[in-house]
């Protein structure tokens, strides 16, 4: 798997704000994409741990930032 100009990679949820930015951009010019986090840059996955909490505050926090509004599918 590669980053695309649907598809973007971070290695982090300390990179939530570039993720944001990135996903903005992804929908605004294909109207759909995917945005993974716990992968580098080369497609490889590095690891994320989450739990449920983690992954609900991720999807509101993509929702709150996301004009118009999107309803992100977090897994």
């Amino acid at each position: 798997m590669q980053e695309n100009e649907t598809v973007e990679f971070k290695k982090s949820l300390s990179q939530l704000k570039a993720g944001l930015v990135s996903i903005a951009a992804i929908l605004n010019k294909h109207g759909a994409g995917t945005l993974w986090f716990g992968m580098s840059n080369d497609g490889k996955a590095v690891g994320l741990e989450a739990n449920e909490k983690t992954l609900r505050d991720l999807s509101q926090s993509i929702a709150a930032h996301i004009e118009p509004r999107i309803f992100p599918h977090v897994s």
